[in-house]
């Protein structure tokens, strides 16, 4: 399965919906216009698919019961017939508005009771406002078969409920005789007022034969368009037509002529969208999908742009009460209190270290994440808690009342999905760090995790491009192969008076390090080792401890020392410890998404030891070197022995952390060699 629209890393394109833009695509001719709008047709091509479902409200037959199941996932619960969407606009709807109007018609079958549960309810959420989308109908039914005669249950008002909420209306549809083989059937129409197009999702959590997207545009206005997902299109098209009808932008007024844009695109046997697998990030990634967002409009010499630029957008955040707006106060009221933190420091960058150290340590995080505030700065000092961006913006006040150069960056997080940074929308954004400048150097810092070090960022926060909230208004790199976690472990094993000792010293990465530190807020370090205290052949722990454990700023370093008492004939000994993969991250044969692993990788193992007194070396494995075919992670194992003493060393780098799926095959034998020769172990027999 390969992607048909790619920008790594984010799935996606972004172009306007303008007749200019356009390719000679092909073109589907089925569809409605509105009678209220004169036009004369242009079609730039066509493309006729062999296998289009008959998407008449009511064709069912028979034979649409037949199957017990499809060829698409012959496990399926339920598959999707088909979805099909419609989308017209009308120039002057029931409010003398312009509006969109959405016709959509859906055929689903049950093929599993697991099913029933889920289908047997449709819920509709729809905002409420002056301006909210309204729903002008809806129809439905359930199919079933009774020796082998199509009986039909239509949906009555008796099936039918709302559910008010304060800003929400929710319209939940039961379907009635709702059984295992059953097949549903809805369509319903909304307006929406105004130029919003509603999204289009072509997947879900039952695989669909059939899902299509047919929109129709006057190039009065323009969009932008973001197409997200793997598969080709198999109707990708537009038709070019022209129409005219009134118009009115405030004071101006008049009859608009022009061409609208009917695009068209169709999906055939789209995969149920699959659970989360190791090493992704968030599955609204790749969800195939559609949306738009109004760029301009033009009409009669009257131009206005929607599309928000970044100095637009960065107005907008720093205007905010909830944001930017208190980063420009006095906020007298902090003088004394950052007086009190900074005493003695005679540098800038001391004094961030401390005013940075004292909100991560004395302030309590709330939230995972949060673009704005949930209360006034003031009032997140007193109460010493708040949200993501209630402490990392007071971190960037305080910055300020010192006379740092400090500003807002924005970021969306791994498991928000990413970000279009060409494209500025803050909604697709969750979190907000700080960035300080101080002798030429910029420091990224984010107070909300007690167990984090200076200049570090959690692993969320490493998915693409951040961007700085300030005049500059920088790209802020944050891709996941820009950070690498290191870690080392060391080991000696030597014959001594008492026995056969040694030590074992881990360093830890940065990420591990938060990971440890966040374990053992909760967990006793004898708790810790109580899993190492015993090992084969009488391993003994002696001295233990954590080094650094108290010290966020310094990676965190863990170590023990050991005796063991070899007694039997033959000794089985694996030289690496604990930091071997038991099993492979990618065992399935099958993937769907792209791997996205979260950092780069240095790991590294080092082994000096003495053959045990009274054994002799009866087999060592043999070294080996691996390597993926671009050359961007490789594993050697190196084992040699003089007779008296092995020397031992592995090293596994990762320097690029996205593979799409052509490299899957190629990185899942790659991880199941290197756990196929960490298994191996040296041999040592008993002297004679």
């Amino acid at each position: 399965m390969k992607p048909s629209i790619f920008l790594h890393p984010l799935l996606y394109v972004l172009c306007l919906l303008l007749t200019t833009s356009l390719r000679a695509h092909q073109t589907d001719t089925t569809g409605k216009r509105p009678d209220s709008i004169q036009h004369t047709p242009g079609v730039i091509g066509s493309q006729h698919p062999m296998n289009r479902p008959d998407m008449d409200f009511g064709a069912v037959t028979p034979e649409t019961l037949a199957p017990t199941a499809y060829a698409i996932d012959s496990s399926a619960d339920a598959v999707i017939l088909f979805d099909h969407g419609v989308v017209n606009f009308d120039p002057s709807d029931y409010d003398h508005r312009f509006s969109y109007i959405l016709e959509r018609h859906v055929m689903i079958r049950v093929l599993h009771k697991n099913a029933i549960n889920r289908l047997a309810t449709f819920t509709l959420s729809l905002p409420k406002g002056s301006d909210a989308p309204y729903l002008e109908t809806f129809k439905g039914a359930t199919y079933n078969l009774d020796n082998s005669r199509l009986v039909t249950t239509r949906l009555d008002k008796s099936s039918l409920f709302k559910d008010e909420e304060k800003n929400f209306m929710q319209l939940k549809i039961a379907f009635p005789d709702l059984k295992t083989g059953s097949v549903i059937e809805y369509s319903y129409r909304i307006i929406y007022a105004g130029a919003y197009i509603p999204p289009w999702t072509f997947q879900g959590i039952y695989p669909e034969l059939w899902s299509e997207y047919d929109i129709t545009v006057p190039t009065l206005y323009d969009y932008a368009v973001k197409l997200q997902g793997y598969q080709k299109y198999v109707i990708d098209s537009s038709i070019l037509s022209t129409a005219s009808f009134p118009v009115s932008f405030g004071a101006l007024s008049g009859l608009w002529s022009g061409q609208t844009v009917r695009r068209i695109w169709a999906l055939q046997d789209v995969p149920a969208l699959e659970r989360a697998e190791p090493y992704t990030t968030t599955l609204k990634n790749h969800l195939s999908k559609i949306e738009f967002q109004l760029s301009a409009v033009h009409f009669d010499g009257y131009n206005k742009t929607y599309r928000t630029t970044w100095t637009e957008l960065v107005n907008e955040l720093m205007k905010r009460d909830d944001f930017g707006a208190p980063l420009l106060d006095h906020n007298h009221w902090i003088d004394e209190e950052l007086k009190k933190i900074t005493t003695g420091e005679t540098t800038s960058l001391g004094s961030l270290h401390k005013i940075y150290a004292y909100i991560r340590d004395n302030f309590a995080c709330v939230t995972a994440d949060g673009l704005y505030m949930s209360q006034p700065l003031k009032k997140v000092w007193e109460n010493k808690k708040g949200n993501v961006a209630d402490l990392n913006l007071l971190l960037t006040m305080c910055c300020r009342h010192l006379g740092l150069d400090a500003s807002p960056v924005i970021l969306s997080t791994r498991s928000n999905g990413m970000a279009v940074d060409d494209y500025p929308l803050l909604s697709d954004y969750n979190y907000v760090i700080t960035r300080v400048w101080v002798d030429g150097t910029a420091y990224l810092l984010d107070a909300t995790r007690p167990a984090l070090g200076f200049d570090r960022l959690p692993e969320t926060c490493y998915n693409g491009w951040a961007r700085a909230i300030d005049d500059r208004q920088e790209q802020i790199p944050l891709q996941s192969d820009s950070v690498t976690e290191r870690r080392n472990t060391l080991v000696v094993l030597a014959n001594t008076d008492s026995g056969y000792t040694g030590t074992y010293t881990h360093h830890a990465g940065i990420f591990e390090s938060f990971d440890l530190r966040n374990r053992m807020r909760s967990e006793k370090p004898e708790d810790f080792f109580e899993a190492m205290r015993k090992g084969p052949y009488n391993r003994q722990l002696g001295d233990h401890g954590f080094d650094s454990l108290a010290f966020p700023d310094v990676p965190v370093t863990w170590y023990y020392s050991m005796h063991y008492g070899f007694t039997t004939q033959t000794v089985y000994f694996n030289p690496i410890f604990h930091e071997r993969f038991i099993a492979s991250p990618f065992n399935s044969p099958v993937r769907h998404y792209p791997v996205e692993m979260p950092y780069c990788i240095d790991n590294s193992s080092s082994l000096t030891m003495e053959i045990p007194k009274g054994y002799k070396v009866d087999q060592l494995p043999k070294s080996q070197r691996l390597m993926l075919a671009d050359g961007k992670g490789a594993f050697e194992y190196i084992i040699q022995s003089d007779g008296k003493t092995i020397e031992f060393h592995t090293h596994l780098q990762i320097t690029k952390t996205y593979y799409n799926l052509d490299e899957y095959k190629g990185l899942r034998d790659f991880f199941s060699a290197i756990v196929n020769k960490e298994k191996e172990v040296i041999v040592f027999k008993k002297i004679n």
